[in-house]
């Protein structure tokens, strides 16, 4: 059994890098070991114009102490400037576009409540082969929390690409069974899948009337069946998914044991070491590479990154919090044993 593997250094097509002090926090972790990063643009004040996004592309940069390129996607509603937005994919300041279904996750009440009003800039992306990255999730009284996924499949997402056969889709942090297969059965989309939901299951969340609010997030982990349907995409079937962590970091008091609490995983202090982790319980460890670093880049068109990273098998335990100025964050996986750790 191996004892160590080298990869080629890999990118994180979904992370969260927030704004303020904890974006200086937080983005070091990320770009610790990735080269490219996704960052995602539900700020406070959404990314929805070309001077936003040039902005929050250089705070990153800032913040960071590593060479990384962060990829700022335009935050989709009604409302965007159409000539702007035109620019902004054409340049490239823009990397594709986000869809938020209305009121999904944080930070989403500026998102799309009625599909057919984004049409127009849907046209452009597919146009100009730039890629559409969803939250899938369809948001009502009438739908369960762990059925929202399904049906912005069946509702939404079906339309989309009806209209749309040519426009490049990723279909973001894939939580079910349902949506993995939806990927492998349809061309021109893709998927990414995060760590957390190739290691939990709604039975980790849900805990009669309360909640365990650090492994809350959306979409929400399901059941064991998802979990095993993931766990083989990723590592078995893997070239239509990839790395997309969804690292989302909120305060540690404002996760709270029950429903009101803010969704969202921090899993970039461990991430690389956990997909590791996984893929070596799946006996797929000479997988890893082509999930984490080839397979993403190959559906951008991004170059193969040149470097690479190593990861030795050595038992190390996460630690609780993350920690900066006046924030506290609970780290994933915290006060728990890893198997792998980056060594360089």
């Amino acid at each position: 059994m191996s004892k160590s593997i080298e990869i080629i250094q890999p990118d994180d097509w979904h992370v969260h890098f927030r704004e303020g002090d904890m974006l200086e926090m937080v983005t070091n972790f990320s770009s610790r070991i990735n080269k490219r990063c996704v960052a995602m643009p539900n700020t406070e004040i959404p990314i929805t114009d070309t001077n936003k996004a040039s902005s929050y592309k250089e705070l990153l940069k800032k913040a960071s102490d590593n060479i990384f390129e962060p990829l700022i996607p335009c935050y989709l509603n009604e409302n965007l400037d159409l000539e702007d937005f035109r620019t902004g994919i054409q340049n490239k300041v823009f990397f594709g576009s986000k869809l938020y279904p209305s009121n999904a996750t944080t930070n989403s009440s500026h998102g799309v409540s009625d599909i057919s009003k984004i049409f127009k800039f849907l046209e452009i992306l597919e146009a100009e082969k730039s890629p559409l990255l969803i939250h899938g999730e369809k948001v009502a009284n009438d739908i369960d929390i762990f059925d929202r996924e399904k049906y912005f499949i069946d509702d939404e997402l079906s339309l989309i690409r009806k209209k749309f056969p040519f426009l490049k889709i990723t279909l973001e942090h894939v939580s079910t069974a349902y949506g993995v297969n939806y990927i492998k059965e349809n061309e021109n989309i893709v998927g990414t899948i995060t760590p957390h939901h190739m290691l939990l299951t709604k039975k980790d969340v849900f805990l009669d009337d309360s909640i365990n609010p650090h492994h809350f997030c959306m979409p929400v982990v399901k059941n064991e069946s998802d979990l095993i349907e993931l766990r083989n995409a990723a590592c078995h079937n893997n070239s239509k998914f990839f790395l997309g962590t969804d690292s989302a970091p909120h305060p540690i008091h404002l996760k709270k044991p029950d429903m009101s609490s803010k969704p969202g995983i921090f899993s970039s202090p461990c991430s690389i070491e956990l997909y590791a982790e996984i893929f070596d319980q799946e006996n797929a460890i000479h997988n890893l590479e082509i999930f984490c670093s080839i397979n993403g880049a190959k559906h951008y068109n991004f170059p193969i990154n040149d470097r690479k990273i190593k990861l030795e098998k050595k038992e190390w335990i996460m630690s609780d919090l993350s920690s900066y100025k006046d924030i506290q964050v609970k780290n994933f996986y915290a006060n728990k044993k890893i198997n792998w750790k980056v060594v360089n």
